[in-house]
């Protein structure tokens, strides 16, 4: 995710959960916006997912491992 520094604007506190009314007023506003990615991308919010992505990587099969050694 890539923010402007006015997010905070959005925030009411440390308690404030991102994914929740912050976005959902951003999108209302019409200042949500996408950008067309085409390259590898997995989410790592749990343990499965960093093993796999980790198992991955050990393999030596990591599809977003771009430079050499």
């Amino acid at each position: 995710m890539v923010l402007e520094p006015r997010i905070f604007e959005y925030l009411r506190g440390d308690a404030e959960v991102l994914e929740k009314e912050p976005l959902i007023r951003l999108a209302e506003e019409g200042q949500l916006m996408a950008y067309p990615f085409h390259g590898y991308w997995q989410c790592m919010d749990t343990k499965r997912e960093m093993d796999r992505l980790n198992a991955l990587w050990e393999a030596g099969q990591a599809p977003w491992k771009s430079w050499d050694n």
